[in-house]
């Protein structure tokens, strides 16, 4: 266990420590003295050669103008990683800067750094929904019914005109009857125009923004977290016991006698044969003070009890929600409502795996997901995300990336813990090996890759079906990977077999 803390743990945060003492205008020398430490190894931890103990840590953040925790390195980890990917965009191919350039300039300028990042955003934002825009004009029916007529009605005038152009030789009624038509057909293609411009500008390119999105602002949120949230941990644990700590498979009844009991609001398992439109297809809280939780029978029991769960997040423990929102930096109201909604889910994830009995089976169990999900009555997804928030500092678990993604590879969810970076736009790489699922659903399929930087990553990946709403509906599949860096992967009962002194002995074999 201790291994998987201090290697999980590691922090390299030279470049900083260097700038700041430049800043303060003292040498390494003088610098170590205060630390109580050799000039020798300052040196080593300033060019990233010994990782920052937490002894030191606290000794540099009393000697240099930073705050508690800064020095962590976590947000400028992921700065540097969202760098990387921005300028790995073909438009820098001719002025791309190095690592080491990159890595420099994130310690010195970090909010330039941001600005650079999100004005990015922006500019991919923009891009993508021109496209988006140029696609759905294209496909519109009625954009290439009014374009044929706008080319019908040009030709029509412009016939006319050259009538009027060509022959010399017309009446002044006949000259008098050319003109009003053309005059009239102008009015009729002022009209068309006009009522192009308000479908392009009304239906077409209004989801246009220059602002980074909502979603990438959860993902951030999460991601400065660590994906941990103690304030949430502790409301689970609190409501555990208020409730009598029942087994998982007790925690249904449980909570619909809490949210009865306590909260006025009675749950109703609703027939799929009825066919009802429930406001977020699976389920409905109809009613503010009090009111009827209405759940589609389709749903698992683990469905069942985390939309449960949830649902007293929102209710019951609305200001603990939004205490832990005031942490972060949100700049829309629907931003704000996707992260009340993430931090709802992580509440009932918490309750439904309590951080240390199941941080303590999952190592007993070796990341068994299948046994795992049976002990704590919960779905295989359910599993692989509350393995990526076990990050309570002195009790961490393994430190595990997770993405799930649609068959086309379009990514839903991701969260790395690992190191790996995970693409933030577009289509998840074939080299991941995640899409591969697809061809074998259900069953569980191990992969290894080299990632850019060297480093050899293992993951596990497995379909998971989202039931339909209605009879005979067919559900939505993805494919959910959790993976985390090889050295950490005798931790799993998947990667027994592998060759952990000859790392390159996991990669599959080069196609020939």
């Amino acid at each position: 266990m201790n291994v998987v803390k201090d290697m999980a743990r590691q922090i390299f945060a030279g470049r900083k420590i260097r700038h700041l003492r430049a800043q303060l205008g003292l040498t390494q020398v003088a610098m170590a003295g205060q630390l109580g430490i050799s000039a020798a190894y300052l040196n080593l931890v300033e060019h990233n050669q010994r990782p920052l103990s937490r002894k030191l840590q606290k000794k540099l953040e009393s000697v240099l103008p930073v705050k508690e925790g800064e020095l962590s390195g976590g947000e400028e980890a992921r700065m540097l990683s969202a760098l990387e990917e921005l300028f790995s965009d073909p438009l820098f191919d001719r002025n791309r800067p190095g690592g080491a350039t990159l890595g420099d300039f994130v310690a010195v300028h970090p909010e330039i750094c941001r600005a650079v990042l999100k004005l990015y955003r922006a500019f991919r934002n923009a891009r993508e929904d021109r496209l988006k825009a140029r696609e759905s004009l294209s496909a519109d029916p009625y954009f290439s019914d009014t374009s044929h007529k706008l080319l019908t009605q040009l030709t029509s005038i412009r016939s006319f005109a050259e009538i009027l152009q060509d022959n010399d030789d017309l009446s002044d009624h006949q000259r008098g009857r050319f003109t009003d038509v053309l005059v009239d057909e102008s009015k009729k293609l002022t009209l068309m125009v006009g009522e192009l411009f308000d479908f392009i500008n009304g239906e077409s390119l209004e989801s246009a923004s220059l602002s980074e999105t909502p979603t990438d602002e959860v993902v951030d949120m999460l991601s400065v977290n660590d994906h941990y949230f103690p304030e949430l941990e502790e409301a689970a644990e609190q409501l555990r016991e208020r409730i009598g700590n029942p087994q998982p498979y007790g925690l249904f009844d449980a909570l619909v006698h809490y949210l009865d009991e306590q909260l006025g609001i009675s749950v109703e398992i609703v027939p799929v044969t009825t066919q009802p439109s429930l406001k977020r297809g699976m389920w409905e809280l109809e009613g503010e003070d009090g009111g009827v939780l209405r759940l589609m029978e389709t749903l698992s029991v683990s469905s069942l009890v985390f939309r449960l769960a949830r649902v007293v997040a929102e209710v019951a423990y609305a200001d603990v929600l939004e205490k832990t929102l005031a942490r972060g930096h949100v700049s829309s109201d629907e931003a704000r409502q996707l992260c009340l909604k993430a931090l709802g889910s992580y509440f009932a994830g918490a309750l439904m795996m309590p951080y240390a009995a199941f941080r303590k089976a999952a190592f007993e169990l070796r990341h068994d997901i299948d046994l795992l999900r049976r002990r704590f009555r919960v779905g295989f997804e359910q599993v692989c995300h509350r393995l990526t928030t076990l990050q309570k500092p002195q009790e961490e678990g393994v430190p595990f990336h997770f993405v799930r993604v649609d068959l086309a590879g379009q990514i839903s969810k991701r969260f790395s813990a690992s190191g790996l970076r995970i693409p933030r736009y577009g289509v998840l790489p074939a080299q991941w090996g995640v899409q591969d699922a697809f061809l074998k659903p259900g069953r569980i399929s191990t992969h290894s890759m080299r990632a850019e930087d060297m480093a050899i990553y293992f993951s596990i990946t497995r379909t998971v079906t989202k039931p339909g709403t209605m009879v005979g509906q067919a559900g939505n599949t993805f494919a959910v990977s959790l993976g985390c860096e090889i050295s950490f992967a005798r931790h799993m009962v998947y990667a027994d077999g592998l060759d952990f002194t000859h790392p390159d002995s996991v990669l599959p074999p080069v196609k020939k």
